[in-house]
């Protein structure tokens, strides 16, 4: 009895539990569905107007000078180590063309030179002997050939007395030798004088050779005097008094300030426009600040040849304007501007995404464009714009120049101002 009892009480309270459930469940509040809507970015537009540009582009230069020179110690002959004993400038100092710059130690060349104008005057007067010597074999010969005349006719008599027997053998026979010693004296005599012009031949050539020396010695003690080679400016002094150096060391370096010019690499993009400009003469324009002051450029040619590890070639500036504002070596940005370019549009740098895309407004979406990159330009209020061209863009297009950092095709966005070109 018990039994039933218990198990009537707990199917009871399981069906009340199951019918209260019941019931929360059917009068519970309805909620309802969450729409969800696509979020629209607010972004500024510009309207496309291509028309006929000249692009700038920003390059990297570096001053240098095609007239600049490190003068070195000069070879001397007597190979040695001259000291350095005067110093005569500084770095950064203006020079004239012919100053002494650095003095070399020169009692070894002083000498030297002593010795080959001693060896000048020695064969000068070996010549003059010569001449004399000659003069005077010239004269003796006359003599000679006189003597041998008396000393034939000697014989001569002295044969006849033989045939008759009233001369000696042996007063003949001195007769006979004196007339063989005598035209020896004379062949002596004659060999010298045929000789005297090869003897005078060698005496020149000596004098050519000793005053060759006397003027490469002169030469070595005038090279103990660095000077100048053209005017300019000190670039850098590399010794100091009491130095030794050798042969070919180097001493200091020099340049010319009024032959600076600017080495700038032009990227590989616009190398085909630089070299039409330079074909047809025409000589592109370019411009630089430092300190706050204008320094305008030329550029007169490009470089003969391209490194392999570089992206464009070499373009070689001259200055206009402002080329005391400039040292060798200084480095400094300039802006170059290129011919004028047909159909491009002028665009702020915050248009362009990555290198070559940007996004113009259709149905309230971002449409992806690819696009040229022409160059920059500088604006009248001193704004920076990118130049670019593209097929896909028309006249009217509104380009998008708000950046997004989630930008992408097919984006929704809203336009909240449009602006002008005249705006930017």
């Amino acid at each position: 009895m018990k039994i039933a009892i218990r198990l009537f009480l707990s199917l009871f309270i399981l069906a009340g539990g199951i019918l209260g459930f019941m019931y929360m469940k059917q009068t519970k509040p309805q909620n309802e569905a969450i729409q969800i809507e696509e979020q629209a970015w607010t972004v500024k537009v510009v309207p496309a107007l291509p028309t006929a540009l000249s692009p700038t582009i920003t390059l990297y230069g570096r001053v240098e000078s095609p007239r600049a020179a490190t003068l070195r110690t000069p070879t001397f002959s007597l190979n040695i180590n001259a000291e350095v004993t005067n110093v005569l400038v500084l770095e950064g100092e203006k020079v004239k063309k012919g100053k002494v710059l650095i003095r070399l130690e020169n009692s070894d060349s002083t000498l030297n030179l002593k010795q080959r104008e001693a060896d000048i005057v020695d064969i000068k007067a070996q010549i003059e002997i010569e001449k004399q010597r000659y003069a005077n074999n010239l004269t003796a010969l006359e003599h000679e050939d006189a003597l041998l005349a008396l000393t034939q006719k000697t014989l001569g008599r002295l044969r006849k007395l033989k045939r008759q027997g009233v001369s000696s053998q042996s007063s003949f026979e001195e007769a006979q030798q004196a007339v063989e010693r005598q035209m020896l004296a004379i062949t002596q005599r004659s060999l010298e004088i045929a000789n005297h012009q090869y003897i005078k031949q060698q005496l020149q050539a000596k004098l050519t050779r000793a005053v060759a020396q006397r003027d490469l010695a002169r030469l070595e003690l005038k090279r103990t005097k660095i000077t100048a080679p053209f005017s300019g400016v000190i670039a850098d002094v590399f010794v100091a008094v009491g130095d030794r150096v050798r042969s070919g060391d180097a001493l200091l370096s020099v340049y010319d300030n009024t032959a600076l010019e600017i080495r700038a690499q032009i990227p590989g993009r616009y190398q085909g426009t630089v070299l039409d400009a330079l074909k047809i003469r025409r000589k592109l324009s370019a411009k630089a600040m430092v300190n706050n002051k204008p320094v305008n450029l030329r550029l007169e040619r490009v470089s003969g040849q391209i490194k392999p590890d570089s992206g464009g070639i070499d373009g070689l500036f001259s200055l206009r304007k402002g080329a005391h504002l400039l040292r060798l070596g200084q480095f400094l940005p300039l802006s170059l501007d290129l011919p004028k370019q047909a159909r491009v549009i002028a665009l702020p740098y915050e248009a362009v995404y990555g290198i070559n895309r940007i996004y113009k407004y259709v149905d309230e979406r971002m449409k992806a464009i690819t696009i040229e990159r022409v160059g920059e330009q500088l604006t009248a209020t001193g704004q920076s714009k990118i130049l670019v061209r593209s097929p896909a863009l028309q006249e009217g297009d509104q380009v998008i120049i708000t950046q997004l950092p989630n930008a992408m095709e097919g984006l929704k966005v809203r336009v909240s101002e449009l602006y002008s070109v005249s705006d930017q």
